[in-house]
């Protein structure tokens, strides 16, 4: 019987690690995020650029998972420490965190959200502007931001550390003329209205000079909503309400073309900063030094971890490729298979091991689900999930692509049976759906964009494996997958 001492040990620990290195959170705006962000540099510089352009928005559109929000929030705390090193006169000041919007969203509700949060990354970023020589054109401002009555006591009475807790930390009275006293307000009125006027005077003190600089603010996962009208409306009912503001610098990030419906509103497409940036899928050549980069991050033994991994690096790259290039998704997948092969005592394999169990698991768990999935569709409702992976549509098509479909599969297909089976693959979760467009400006015209999922990926290949892809299409971009 074993003692027991590892019982509770983490999987990773165990191999010299402080943690998983396939952790899929977006990477933070901090030196860690900027060291794991790997294969961006060119489209890290055009959201910089971006970024810096005062009075426009920032838009990013791109699958779900790809990485968006990880390549703003490096890329803000990159303007940032620009501004710190003289490099630049706007000062760009990222938030740890990004907003989210959902359909009963109050414009009251969100509006504090977003004054609470900006006020913690203010405060947290204060001390950090004290210690560093800032370029003369901009030092007025913010000096004048750094030494008002709330932040010095703040300073005085917390420290650096204050980052949580706003209302009774914050509060300030606000005088008649518009001055700040160092009265600490602890009201609930204050945290509702008070603190926009006092996060309101900051921003007017730190860039008063319209266009140096602001807070960035990322709101993220429009795709949630579900709709491009959705989304349109909710940000056209905030627009007067935050995107005017001097000292605010806003970024919409969304898959499934929602941002791009966007630019259709009279009343935001004048905000947007086009064309959209389009985030692509990290090249498969990066991934192996994304994994190392990972692993260096979070071994104690940088030399040994790769080794003791239980899966090789260019395994990795093949189940990127299989997956269609979906990162989060890969990482999940790494996670699990890792932990899994660890958990059983499989850690330290050699290469040829390595390869030969991932083999023996791909082959598992793509057949296997295809087996048990194949009794719950219409045999021909799989020719939609094998055009779909095809070269001609790379995982993502709309609803009025049947055509296309049709002449590129073995089988016929027309409108009724392409929706029809569209249905039972969502249905299965091997393509998702998320609705672009609806609404009487499109004359009755409802517009569906469909994504393969990892899974639906997955039981495609096994289908490949098997001969028995009813597509006629090519598939070029899967040939590099041998074993």
């Amino acid at each position: 019987m074993s003692d027991g001492r590892n019982l509770f040990l983490d999987c990773y620990a165990t191999m010299g690690l402080t943690e998983s290195p396939f952790k899929i959170h977006a990477l933070r705006a901090n030196e860690m995020g900027k060291r794991l962000l790997v294969g961006r540099d060119e489209q890290m510089r055009l959201v910089a650029q971006r970024l810096h352009k005062h009075g426009k928005i920032t838009c990013l559109d791109g699958h779900v998972g790809v990485g968006k929000t990880s390549l703003v929030n490096v890329a803000a705390y990159e303007c940032f420490h620009a501004f710190l090193r003289g490099e630049t006169p706007q000062l760009l000041i990222p938030l740890q965190e990004s907003f989210q919007l959902t359909k009963d969203e109050d414009v009251n509700k969100f509006s504090e959200r977003v004054f609470y949060k900006v006020a913690q990354g203010l405060i947290s970023q204060s001390e950090c502007l004290r210690n560093y020589v800032l370029p003369a054109q901009s030092m007025q401002h913010v000096n004048a931001w750094l030494n008002s009555p709330v932040v010095q006591h703040l300073n005085n009475s917390f420290g650096s550390g204050v980052t949580v807790g706003i209302p009774g930390v914050v509060g300030a009275t606000l005088k008649a003329d518009g001055a700040t006293s160092n009265q600490i307000n602890t009201s609930t009125g204050f945290s509702q209205a008070g603190l926009e006027q006092l996060v309101r005077r900051w921003l007017d003190e730190i860039f008063s000079v319209q266009g140096n600089g602001g807070v960035v603010c990322v709101i993220d996962n429009l795709e949630l909503l579900e709709s491009g009208v959705t989304a349109r409306r909710m940000l056209e009912a905030l627009r007067d309400r935050l995107f005017d503001i001097n000292g605010l610098r806003w970024v919409f990030c969304g898959a499934n073309g929602v941002v791009h419906s966007l630019a259709a509103s009279p009343r935001l497409g004048s905000y947007l900063n086009t064309p959209i940036i389009e985030v692509q899928n990290i090249k498969t050549g990066s991934i192996e030094q994304l994994v190392r980069t990972r692993l260096q991050e979070f071994s104690i033994e940088p030399i040994e971890a790769e080794g003791r991994l239980p899966i090789r690096l260019e395994d990795l790259t093949t189940l990127y490729t299989i997956i269609n290039f979906n990162l989060r998704d890969l990482l999940g997948y790494a996670d699990e298979y890792c932990e899994h092969q660890i958990n059983i005592g499989k850690s330290k394999l050699d290469n040829d091991q390595k390869a030969k169990r991932f083999v023996k698991w791909l082959e598992k768990s793509t057949t296997e689900s295809y087996r048990t999935l194949s009794s719950r569709a219409p045999q021909d409702a799989w020719t939609v999930l094998d055009v779909a992976m095809s070269d001609v549509f790379k995982g993502t098509f709309g609803i009025g692509d049947y055509g296309s479909f049709s002449s590129n599969s073995k089988v016929s297909i027309n409108q009724a049976t392409f929706e029809k089976w569209l249905r039972v693959l969502v249905k299965l979760g091997l393509i998702s759906r998320s609705i672009e467009d609806t609404g009487p400006d499109d004359d009755g015209f409802k517009r569906d964009i469909f994504s393969v999922t990892a899974k639906g990926a997955m039981i495609h290949y096994a289908r490949i494996v098997k001969n028995e892809s009813q597509s006629l299409a090519p598939l070029s971009w899967l040939k590099r997958v041998h074993f």
